[in-house]
């Protein structure tokens, strides 16, 4: 399994980034996600059904995002339904200047090949999540850079 992280603190309280974030129809800013369109279940909340769009290591997938988990205003989970096992983790903690994001996106691949296309894949998935950590941090006016991490 591949987990890549990171974090960055927004000027904002946790209330006001969790409507952001929790509002999945426009989370385009998630790792590797290009488009996104509500496809079943409530709108918002737990249930929740999104077709996404996704580029990594030059492939083009599709699949369906569920909101697994949602714990307002600090914890949603989302999964994919079929194909990789995908889970997106996204939490907000009060801080002193706003609060802080943490975005963990942890993926396993199966089949014979599976744990080398893990390898493989982990530089990408890193970028990918520090740049949808920058690209929503960037929408309360963030400056500073992400802080990294993945195993």
């Amino acid at each position: 399994m591949i987990e890549a992280s990171a974090t960055a603190t927004l000027p904002v309280p946790a209330k006001e980034a969790f409507d952001v974030v929790s509002d999945i129809s426009n989370a385009d800013w998630l790792p590797a996600v290009r488009g996104v369109r509500h496809v079943g279940g409530p709108a918002r909340g737990v249930g929740a059904r999104f077709e996404v769009e996704a580029g990594l290591v030059g492939r083009h997938l599709r699949g369906v995002l569920m909101v697994k988990t949602l714990e307002e205003p600090h914890l949603m989970v989302l999964v994919l339904e079929e194909g990789l096992d995908l889970t997106v983790n996204v939490e907000l903690t009060p801080a002193r200047a706003g609060c802080k994001l943490r975005v963990e996106a942890r993926y396993s691949v199966g089949g014979a090949f599976g744990g080398a296309v893990e390898r493989a894949s982990q530089p990408a998935a890193r970028r990918e999540v520090a740049r949808a950590v920058e690209q929503l941090a960037a929408r309360f006016g963030r400056d500073d850079a992400p802080r990294k991490r993945a195993r």
